[in-house]
């Protein structure tokens, strides 16, 4: 009975450190989730100090494309060519969460904004995408499509991917 209590005023009497932040989430279909401030300050490198100076002038946001594969001939051979058929952003709401005294993360709630665009795939008749292969295309076949998306946080005018979704 003694070793219990010795053992609990142990813990008791331990020093009280910084918050442990919990790891990151994000559901790319809800865009909603939790980023730690250590996420953020391994993404760019930053000290605790960097951190509690920038992260209010942070900015959290979902990327995503379409990407289609074709090859191409313009008369002097095949080659292979990604089209980046549909791309966009949306600007995530986030809210800061803070324990003792300085930010431990930021609450992803939602998407506020968001843009898109697209272009046209190679087709014959267009210029030829690859110079010195010939003036315009004269064959292209689709050979496959990828999506994907990724979490960005940006400050200032640096942005860096925090996840592949």
């Amino acid at each position: 009975m003694i070793l219990q209590l010795a053992v609990a005023g142990a813990v008791l009497a331990a020093p009280v450190t910084a918050p442990v932040t919990a790891p990151m989430t994000y559901d790319p279909h809800t865009m909603t989730g939790y980023v730690g401030q250590g996420d953020v300050r391994r993404a760019f490198g930053w000290a605790a100090a960097t951190l509690a100076t920038r992260a209010p002038g942070l900015a959290f946001n979902q990327e995503f494309w379409t990407d289609d594969s074709y090859t191409v001939s313009c008369g002097r051979g095949t080659f292979p060519v990604t089209h980046h058929r549909d791309f966009g952003r949306y600007w995530l709401t986030v809210k800061a969460v803070s324990g003792y005294g300085k930010v431990t993360g930021w609450r992803i709630t939602g998407a506020n904004a968001g843009i898109s665009g697209t272009s046209v795939a190679p087709a014959a008749g267009q210029p030829c995408p690859s110079p010195g292969r010939g003036k315009t295309v004269v064959r292209a076949a689709k050979t496959g499509t990828r999506t994907g998306c990724e979490l960005t946080v940006t400050s200032q005018d640096v942005r860096r991917r925090l996840l592949v979704c």
